[in-house]
């Protein structure tokens, strides 16, 4: 994904990009921004994965649900019963979802089986209790290289969080040229916090 990243950037006629992330997407851009420096103006992440957690690290209410979609459960709960989007995405706003609004969630995974694939892949490969190894490698690299990198970092916080939080937090507090601000949310804080995220992620890029 990070070499597609970098082929875009390129075939659009970019010298160089600021990349926006959140979540699971933080890997791709911190990915990206580690094997392709001179590629990238900066970095703007939320919620991100940063380093290998085990699960004392992730989020208590929602641990006995992602150690089932990593489970031989996970088939039936997800791709069957679309749990991750239905229960845990459409759970997450602190002001709700309009019936419009959990229409569109749904739509691109309203048909059972493969179509919801993504959103099982997903849970499968958060780098947790030593595995998967590949993606363990990744992020662990991926930190080394931010915490010392000089590309420039807007680490959105999120009050009161939830992966992004406790010694992920403080980890990324200690790389290098980053600037914080806070927004409140939970995981999915571009639905609670979106004109503030907006607002300042476009005052950081005007401000490089």
């Amino acid at each position: 994904m990070a070499d597609w990243v970098s082929d875009v950037i390129d075939a659009v006629g970019y010298k160089e990009a600021s990349l926006v992330g959140h979540s699971q997407g933080c890997l791709v851009v911190m990915e990206c921004a580690s094997q392709f420096p001179d590629k990238i103006k900066s970095i703007s992440f939320m919620e991100a994965i940063v380093m290998p957690m085990t699960w004392d690290d992730w989020p208590e209410n929602a641990r006995n649900i992602f150690q089932l979609m990593r489970s031989e459960a996970g088939e039936e709960i997800v791709l069957e019963k679309n749990v991750f989007v239905e229960r845990i995405l459409l759970n997450d706003s602190a002001n709700g979802f309009s019936d419009e609004e959990k229409a569109e969630y749904i739509r691109p995974f309203k048909n059972a089986g493969e179509d919801r694939r993504p959103t099982l892949t997903w849970p499968r490969q958060i780098p947790i209790d030593g595995s998967p190894k590949l993606v363990i490698d990744e992020v662990t690299k991926n930190g080394e290289f931010h915490k010392n990198s000089d590309i420039p970092k807007l680490f959105i916080n999120a009050d009161p969080g939830s992966i992004l939080v406790g010694k992920q937090r403080e980890f990324v507090r200690s790389w290098n040229n980053l600037q914080e601000i806070t927004v409140k949310g939970n995981h999915f804080i571009q639905e609670h916090s979106p004109t503030e995220i907006g607002t300042e992620i476009s005052k950081f890029i005007s401000n490089l």
